[in-house]
């Protein structure tokens, strides 16, 4: 519940919330005016907290977020302008002005930031399209995001920091924020002279264009041929070590042949063996791969920010494809020059902007003409996504030569390839074509037990390996999202007797129990490790392992994941699988590791993302961490 209240400094009064940790957001505007206006934010925070963080939008992807500190070197607090292009470190963000007002700083059990801002009512979204904010809304949905460490650096407020320990959303009243003499109050309290200092990273437009694109000639070449050498080179020229040491199996080398990028996601070999990357709210950039496998130009193909993950190429190299969390683009594309066409074709549109927002891509082998697009939960609990036709926790098939003048509608056309996929981020195709996937499943997790919510989510419910079949064929299984979960660690589930890999429900009841998952829904063929991540999966050129990214996650501690592992697969009584059981612990080697996952974070580690192999077996993993985005080569010496 939200009331006035009134600082008795500046006479300012907002519009208040307090949460349960103690942390007080204010919001003051002026008196019934339509926006773009100047707003007022005051957080108010107990001084443990490392970092606090506003939500203009109520969401985390593509808002306005204003991010709060103290800073002890300056004796005050400090404001960081910051935006995010998905569920990752958020970007500093320049559309937004802020200056401070008085009351900033701290005492011995509080800190509290006041800043006016420029920019916080009205903003673009992932589509381009105008949000703006309602001065008289009566329940304004806003949120916030906390951390008990502190930035990285707290005297820059571009500085990196890691991610939060809580978060919420909650709604308050504008009405009770507005101000009728709010700009002569604000003039009033302004504080004198300019913001703490900051880094000189440039700071990229926020603008976001969807369909017209860039093309920057930014290109340092050397005339080199696609990579011609099977090894791992020792190291790269003008390339410096990882940010974090990591550790290979042995008969493994990695080499670091990148550093410095933008949250790089997704990444692909175009057909003269370039390396196109995606980088998450910058676009798309081309990179010419020396014959040992470094890198020797750099080329910036798409330069469009609500690209945040999904890349492939059609099977004969001439169509580029890129998802934002909405929608899935097209463009010509000329791998001799490493450009695309000026404008981009929409293939489909209508995908939620909330919640997980990597749409992968995928063209099936066998068939060249069939588009495959993951689109993953709205939410953690995404109880709508129960219902297919909602067309979310899925992944679907479309037809390229097919595409409407619109471009489809996601929810509505296509074909499923199955739902019940919580966030079905990594797909492979096995020596057969058939479609697999690794997924993301569920964060915070609790059961009822005896009528009491008890907490099992350090090591429940399991991340998969799931068999999704034939990418020709209509797949209308369910996987069990959003009521059916799968156990790794069954002593934390105390009243009743499971195995890893058996599914559970959080709240058995009369008409839907554990028994209920096995006739309806279709379990992993593998088991991973709660909260590990997986985010891609490629299996190797005889089919013989599935290699797979463990980004790690925020909601484990000690952390887990931040690796590369290999899973053996065979052909078995069941037909291809993974060799091992579904209820194994042993089934797959760790091949890249950081050697103290247990202090891993978004902003510690590196954090492997997407895998392009070569034509010898080569891998190519991106990092997306906070204090780096790197990208190695890895294979075997």
């Amino acid at each position: 519940m939200t009331k006035r209240y009134c600082d008795l400094e500046t006479s300012i009064c907002y519009s208040g919330w307090t949460g349960t940790n103690g942390i007080t957001f204010g919001v003051a505007l002026p008196q019934s005016k339509a926006a773009p206006f100047d707003t007022v934010l005051q957080i108010v925070s107990p001084i443990k907290n490392g970092w606090v963080g506003f939500s203009w939008g109520g969401t985390m992807p593509y808002v306005p977020l204003t991010v709060g500190w103290m800073n002890s070197a300056s004796n005050t607090s400090i404001y960081s302008s910051r935006m995010a292009f998905g569920l990752s470190l958020p970007q500093p963000y320049a559309e937004a002005e802020y200056s401070y007002i008085k009351g900033t700083g701290y005492n011995a059990t509080h800190w509290t930031l006041t800043v006016r801002c420029r920019g916080c009512s009205q903003w673009h979204d992932v589509d381009g399209n105008l949000v703006s904010i309602d001065a008289n809304a009566s329940a304004q949905k806003l949120a916030y995001g906390l951390s008990s460490r502190p930035p990285a650096e707290p005297a820059n407020n571009r500085s990196t920091f890691n991610v939060h320990n809580s978060f919420g959303n909650y709604r308050i009243d504008l009405t009770q924020g507005q101000n009728a003499d709010f700009d002569e109050l604000v003039a009033a309290n302004l504080i004198d002279g300019t913001p703490p200092a900051s880094s000189s990273t440039p700071v990229p437009s926020s603008a976001i264009s969807t369909i017209s694109t860039t093309m920057s000639m930014s290109t340092v070449t050397s005339g080199l041929p696609q990579p011609t050498q099977t090894g791992i080179p020792v190291s790269c020229p003008d390339v410096a070590e990882l940010a974090f040491p990591a550790n290979t199996a042995k008969g493994w080398r990695a080499t670091k042949v990148a550093g410095g990028l933008t949250q790089p996601r997704g990444l692909i070999f175009d057909n003269s063996g370039n390396l196109l990357i995606v980088q998450n709210g910058m676009g798309i950039t081309a990179h010419k791969v020396a014959p040992n496998g470094c890198l020797t130009s750099t080329k910036t193909v798409i330069a469009q920010r609500n690209l945040n993950h999904g890349i492939v190429l059609s099977h004969d190299g001439k169509t580029l494809f890129a998802s934002s969390a909405t929608s899935v683009f097209s463009w010509s594309y000329d791998a001799t020059t490493m450009s695309v066409s000026e404008n981009a074709t929409t293939v489909l549109t209508g995908m939620d902007s909330r919640g997980h927002v990597t749409r992968t891509l995928a063209i099936p082998p066998k068939y060249p003409n069939l588009l495959l697009v993951s689109h993953g939960s709205n939410d953690n609990f995404d109880y709508g996504s129960a219902d297919i036709a909602t067309g979310r926790s899925c992944i679907k098939v479309f037809d390229t030569t097919a595409i409407p003048a619109d471009g489809y509608d996601y929810a509505t056309s296509g074909y499923q390839m199955g739902y019940g996929l919580r966030n079905e981020v990594g797909l492979a195709f096995d020596a057969d074509g058939m479609l697999w996937g690794v997924e993301n499943s569920s964060d915070e997790l609790h059961r009822t037990i005896d009528g009491i919510s008890v907490d099992i989510h350090t090591d429940n419910p399991a991340d998969e390996i799931n068999y999704l079949g034939d990418p020709s064929k209509e797949n209308t299984d369910w996987y069990g999202y959003p009521t059916c979960y799968t156990v790794f660690n069954p002593n934390s589930i105390a009243d009743k007797s499971f195995t890893i890999g058996d599914q559970f429900v959080l709240e058995p009841n009369a008409t839907f129990t554990d028994d209920t998952c096995k006739t309806r829904s279709l379990p992993p063929r593998l088991a991973l490790p709660a909260h590990s991540a997986p985010l891609d999966a490629s299996f190797n050129k005889n089919f013989t392992s599935m290699y797979i990214t463990l980004h790690g996650s925020w909601n484990r501690n000690p952390s887990i994941g931040y690796k590369i592992i290999e899973v053996p697969f065979t052909t078995g009584a069941n037909g291809f699988g993974p060799k091992a059981s579904v209820n194994s612990t042993q089934a797959w080697a760790d091949i890249f590791w950081n050697p103290d996952v247990e202090t891993c974070s978004t902003t510690q580690c590196f954090r492997p993302v997407s895998i392009a192999q070569d034509g010898y077996g080569k891998m190519y993993v991106t990092s997306d961490s906070g204090a780096e985005g790197e990208m190695i080569i890895i294979g075997r010496e």
